[in-house]
């Protein structure tokens, strides 16, 4: 039963969908969420919880496209809560003629024809069944066909008004194309072949038909309105209201001593099937809707539709008088609006106690105490969580409080082990904890500098500003170079701001370095030092050799320039 499934993409694992979802149908697989069709019910709770868009409806458009391009005999069949959801009903039916659909129908003319049947069978079985069960809600009798079977035997087995009205239409032409077109998801599950035998073709939600109107530029409320083809000819649309019951059937109740009810939502009928169950319940007619408020309150109400309740009053007073031009008749001769119910067994295999136990024990919950029952996963209460595990449909680790924990002691152990000074701040800078290694730095105990503030610490002024600064303007100070003078310390500081005005203040430990930087440099001082001392020295004795070889040279000179004047004469003589 594939009407629709969630992306991965956009899924969040918020648990919003597991949470709302009545049968708890959702598995996670792979950290997304994935519908188990035998378990559904087709409600479309989930797709109304989700906040993300994650979820991905398997649409009937193109299909419905393509057989007004053939040029087949596509006729709409529209649910009443229409009359409610769109500010002018005959505009509406206008803009689907002008798309293409050949007939426009109301659903509430085929809900006349489901009470002429709800009539006939209490008539016949008042005082010989206890319950009376309504199942013109698909999401309902599949509800009970899955999950309540001892009770399938109270539901009234006639056709939902859609199905009727498409019964009508096939009878009058088998080869028309049936097309849904309302409010409702479950719906859509009565277009799948092996339910219908093709008799409702298609579904397309209030949502969907805006977006086709869209795509061909047809402007609804530029539109003359006109009346459907076929319309409610007593009361029918109010059908879609939740709390209506006919007359004639109370009457016929009330003669035999029966209460008789107007529930809608899934919360309240799970309450109501529980006490059917158990038989604690009084002999009753319960007319049931899986959306609160019924179909004017469905998953694909547009958003820019009326308000909720504006929606109920359009519709009541609407259903006064209904259309003027009431269409053509429907012959429901020969036409069978009878339906038979079978059991559809989700096949959920339910745990021991001992079970049970073992998958609390490995969640962390050793004790009743343990058992938060928050809700947080999608399950009302840990005992529920753990049948989820145990039909594999969740995992341990969904916890939110087990999370949490597992986290905080993650965080536990890298604040009493980090080798860095931490220390946690408050808005006004004083001193929520410190860890081991600020408590050996600053030679304080964590319990004796709780809620001192932080200049407690000598820190420098200049410091204490730029702390007072992350917190002001909820920001981030990083790589920050602190000299604690007092405690002899250079560190180099990351100030992180936490959401609820927090201060977390990280300083690593950067002293010895810096010590060995300034070794260096007094080392590399030192080294040019001797170096000038050395280039100096050098220089004095090259100036001394040069001046000493300067004095001999000329001395020389004088000698042999002499010695060459006397070898002259001697020769001359």
């Amino acid at each position: 039963m594939r009407l629709f499934n969630f992306t991965a993409e956009n899924c969040k694992n918020c648990n919003k969908c597991v949470r709302d979802c009545p049968v708890k149908a959702i598995r996670f697989i792979n950290n997304k969420a994935e519908i188990d069709e035998e378990k559904c019910i087709a409600c479309g709770l989930c797709f109304t919880a989700c906040p993300k868009h994650a979820r991905n409806v398997e649409n009937d458009i193109d299909r419905v496209e393509t057989a007004i391009d053939m040029g087949k005999n596509v006729v709409a069949c529209v649910d009443s809560a229409y009359i409610g959801a769109f500010e002018d009903p005959a505009k509406f039916v206008a803009a689907l003629k002008k798309y293409g659909f050949s007939q426009v129908l109301e659903s509430a003319a085929g809900s006349e024809k489901i009470t002429v049947e709800y009539i006939k069978y209490a008539e016949e079985y008042a005082g010989k069944k206890k319950y009376f069960i309504t199942s013109s809600c698909p999401a309902i009798y599949l509800y009970v066909e899955k999950y309540h079977p001892d009770l399938m035997e109270y539901l009234i087995p006639v056709d939902t008004p859609m199905m009727a009205i498409a019964k009508a239409v096939k009878k009058e032409d088998p080869d028309a194309v049936t097309v849904y077109i309302g409010p409702c998801l479950s719906k859509k599950y009565e277009t799948l072949p092996k339910e219908n035998d093709a008799i409702l073709n298609y579904h397309i939600t209030f949502v969907e038909i805006l977006r086709m109107f869209g795509s061909k530029g047809i402007v609804m409320n530029s539109l003359e309105g006109m009346a459907p083809d076929l319309a409610a000819r007593t009361t029918g649309e109010s059908y879609s209201i939740s709390g209506d019951m006919w007359e004639t059937i109370k009457d016929i109740m009330y003669e035999h001593d029966y209460d008789v009810f107007a529930i809608d939502g899934m919360d309240s009928i799970k309450e109501l099937f529980k006490s059917m169950e158990k038989g604690t319940l009084s002999k009753c007619y319960v007319g049931v809707s899986a959306c609160t408020e019924s179909c004017i309150n469905g998953p694909f109400i547009p958003k820019n539709a009326p308000d909720l309740f504006v929606r109920r009053q359009k519709i009541r007073a609407f259903a006064r008088h209904g259309w003027r031009e009431k269409g053509k008749k429907v012959d429901w001769d020969n036409i069978d609006v009878s339906k038979s119910f079978e059991l559809r067994d989700p096949k959920r295999k339910k745990a021991t106690k001992e079970e049970i136990e073992e998958i609390l024990h490995k969640m962390g919950k050793y004790k009743r105490a343990d058992e938060f029952d928050c809700g947080a996963c999608g399950y009302n209460t840990c005992r529920e969580k753990a049948q989820g595990v145990f039909e594999g449909m969740t995992d341990i680790e969904m916890c939110w409080p087990r999370l949490r924990e597992k986290a905080k002691r993650k965080g536990d152990t890298i604040f009493e082990n980090s080798r860095n000074i931490i220390l946690m701040l408050d808005k006004e800078l004083n001193i929520i904890q410190i860890n081991p290694v600020a408590e050996k730095s600053f030679n304080y105990k964590s319990e004796e500098v709780q809620g001192s503030n932080v200049s407690f610490l000598n820190l420098n002024m200049e410091d204490i500003e730029a702390m007072k600064h992350a917190m002001d303007k909820k920001t981030d100070i990083l790589n920050k170079k602190m000299f604690i003078d007092d405690y002899g310390l250079v560190v180099m500081c990351n100030i992180v701001y936490i959401e609820g005005d927090e201060l977390f203040v990280s300083m690593q430990n950067i002293t010895e370095e810096e010590m060995r930087k300034e070794k260096l440099i007094e080392l590399k001082h030192n080294a040019a030092e001797i170096a000038q001392n050395v280039i100096e020295k050098q220089m004095r004795v090259a100036q001394e050799v040069a001046s000493l070889l300067g004095e001999t040279t000329a001395e020389t000179k004088v000698v042999l320039n002499k010695l060459k004047e006397v070898m002259m004469k001697e020769e001359g003589e």
